[in-house]
This record gives C-alpha cells, sequence and structure tokens, in this order.
C-alpha cells in the first residue's frame, strides 16, 4: 500500500446543503490532506415529494475538485456506475455518511466494492427522527456488512450494538466547525436585526416537532416577567406549520421578543445570527447529535442543551453552558440563571480554551485509517 491511500467518500456534499453536507466537505478536507480521495456525491436526495423543504441545494460551493456527482438512491443504473468508479480507483478505503434508513439499499450495494475491513460507515444518525417499524431490520443487513461503524456518542454507540452486539465501531466526537468571523462584529450584526438587547437567545436549524421549539416558547413566557428585553432569534427553514408557534407566542402575549427567519441559511451567513446572540438553546425533545452544538463553540457561544440522545456529551454542565430536562421549567431556570449571573463571558471563555480538544485533525486520528 502506497503512503497516499486512496479513499472514496459517499454521502451528500456541497452544493447540496444541510449540516451532514457541510461535516463531509470538512472531513474531506481534513483527510485529502494525506490521502487520495475521490467524492461520490448525490445528484438529488429524495425525490420532489418526499422532500419537505424548498430546494435541496444552497450557494455553498465547495473548493475540492474530485467530486462526481451521479447517485440517484433510485436509479440502479447510478448505484452501478459509482460501484465502477470505486473498484476503477483501486480504492484502499471507503467512507460513507449515513443518516437515513431510505440510504440502506444503495449503501449496501457500495459496500461490496472493497473488502469489510476497509468499509467505514460513518453514523449522523443510527435511528431516524421517523422510526419507522422495520428501519431495525433494514440497519441489522446493514451493520453486519460494515467494517468499521463511526460514532459520535455513545448513545449512538449503544444503539449500534443493541441491533449487532458484534459491531466494530469507533466511538468519536463531531468536530467544530471552524467558521471564520470577527470578535468584535457582534454589534454591528445586532443593529441589522435591529436588536437593542444583551440578552439574546438563538434557535438554530430546521424546524422540525423534535427540535422541542414549543418548549422553549413556554419557557419564555415562563421567564419574560424575570428577564427584561429578552429577544428569541429563531433561525431555519420550517419543515411544519409555523402557525402553531405563532399562536403560542400570542397567547403569551409575546410577539416583540420574537424574531424569525424562516429561510435555509447559507454557511457565510450564518455568522450574524450566532454573534448577534449570547446564549444557544437546543430544547430538543429526541436528538443523537446536533451540529448547531460544534457551531455555538466555533464562536464560543454557550448552550443550553437538553439531555436527550448524545446532546449532553459535548456540554461541560455549568462551564459550557446548561444541561437541563426535556422541559419548559427545567429550561426556563437556566435561562434566567445564565442572564442573572451573566454568565456569558466566563462561559465563552471556557469554550474558548477547551474547545481544541475538538478539532478535525483528531477526529482522523481516532478513525486510524493508516493501521494496516
Amino acid at each position: 500500500m502506497s503512503s497516499r491511500l486512496k479513499i472514496v467518500t459517499v454521502g451528500p456534499f456541497p452544493p447540496l446543503r444541510g449540516g451532514i453536507a457541510d461535516f463531509h466537505e470538512s472531513l474531506v478536507n481534513q483527510i485529502s490532506l494525506k490521502s487520495d480521495v475521490t467524492v461520490l456525491n448525490f445528484k438529488s436526495l429524495y425525490p420532489k415529494m418526499l422532500f419537505p423543504g424548498k430546494s435541496e441545494y444552497g450557494n455553498n460551493k465547495s473548493s475540492f475538485k474530485n467530486v462526481n456527482t451521479i447517485l440517484n438512491p433510485l436509479n440502479v443504473l447510478s448505484w452501478i456506475k459509482a460501484k465502477s468508479l470505486i473498484k476503477k480507483n483501486n480504492t484502499d478505503k471507503l467512507i460513507i455518511s449515513y443518516w437515513s434508513f431510505f440510504f440502506i439499499p444503495v449503501y449496501i450495494f457500495l459496500l461490496s466494492s472493497v473488502k469489510k475491513d476497509n468499509r467505514y460507515v460513518l453514523f449522523h444518525n443510527v435511528i431516524s427522527h421517523e422510526n419507522r417499524p422495520f428501519e431495525r431490520f433494514l440497519l441489522k443487513s446493514f451493520i453486519k456488512r460494515i467494517g468499521r461503524c463511526i460514532v459520535m456518542n455513545n448513545y449512538n454507540k449503544e444503539l449500534i450494538l443493541k441491533i449487532n452486539p458484534k459491531a466494530s465501531i469507533i466511538n468519536n466526537y463531531h468536530p467544530i466547525y471552524e467558521l471564520p468571523y470577527i470578535d468584535n462584529s457582534s454589534n454591528n450584526y445586532k443593529a441589522d436585526l435591529n436588536i437593542k438587547t444583551g440578552k439574546t437567545i438563538l434557535f438554530f436549524g430546521l424546524i422540525r416537532e423534535y427540535k422541542g421549539l414549543d418548549l422553549l416558547i413556554n419557557a419564555i413566557g415562563l421567564s419574560k416577567n424575570k428577564i427584561k428585553d429578552l429577544k428569541v432569534l429563531i433561525v431555519g427553514e420550517n419543515y411544519e406549520s409555523l402557525e402553531k408557534y405563532h399562536k403560542m407566542i400570542r397567547a403569551h402575549n409575546m410577539e416583540g421578543s420574537f424574531i424569525f427567519v424562516n429561510n435555509f441559511v447559507d454557511k457565510d451567513d450564518i455568522k450574524k445570527y450566532f454573534l448577534s446572540s449570547e446564549l444557544v438553546v437546543l430544547p430538543y425533545k429526541s436528538a443523537s447529535q446536533s451540529g448547531v452544538l460544534s457551531l455555538a463553540y466555533n464562536f464560543n457561544r454557550p448552550v443550553i442543551t437538553t439531555d436527550v440522545g448524545g446532546l449532553s456529551d459535548y456540554v461541560s454542565d455549568k462551564k459550557s453552558g446548561f444541561i437541563v430536562e426535556p422541559n419548559s421549567e427545567d429550561l426556563s431556570k437556566k435561562i434566567n440563571m445564565f442572564f442573572d449571573k451573566n454568565l456569558f463571558e466566563t462561559m465563552s471563555k471556557f469554550i474558548k480554551d477547551n474547545k481544541k480538544i475538538f478539532s478535525w485533525e483528531s477526529f482522523e486520528k481516532k478513525l486510524k485509517l493508516y493501521e494496516q
């Protein structure tokens, strides 16, 4: 085997949008420093009738050039073309990004392109948010074909072991996205959003029922009389109707406290919302992990997250933020504590001093790609 491995990665990649595509791009940028990397990207991920958003594509264009946009999960001819490319490449390692059972058939087909020991699957989710009854059956067949399952928290590790106790697992962590920004630019961004307070909360990402936006709204309702001038930014494309959330806000008489920006946010605009906020809240009812935490730490923003899935693995309670129960009362209590005790500066400094452990270089080392 030559000193530079030939690695093929499979999964969503820019200009496809979303956290998994962004993760894939960052991973490729890291491993391509030592290896020759070929990316197999999807032309589209879902049939239009199954995709709840406005578009699968964003404005983010990767600088990485060796990208083959050929895969369609419903077109077997595209699978054959991709498999042929993997074999023709004399691929040493195959790394697949997994997040939904919908892609198991195409992924099983592609895994057979290389020997089992050289098959890596990076699990963003093990069980999807929909948790279909047949999902575990498909996963059982999928996992037994994988050489190494890569997870980023103990929660996903345990889920895989329940499905296949003999699975080989690399328990890694979610690295921090490295988006450049200027430290003292927050006031300019606040002005752009007409925010005049130093007490701003950010809820960021796709709006779906399991994300717990209703828990946050009720928590703010409990906190509104205790914290003056509180603002809440709700930023992200909605995959469900927003009417129930607006109705809740009206019921609490809090229309002036919320700012909605309901569009998908491209990479260049992300800093605007994080730097306008002092606190990032993830009130999820269920989850495995979240790239929002990684983004918050990139901008040295403290977080409050519910204790579900693997989210708490990434929070040093009372240091980088708070871990709460998934209910509005506990969430409100910690929001009050954060602003009452003016914890932004101390928590932000803790994050800045300790986030180096979540580097992409360390993530790559734990994969042990270069071991025979």
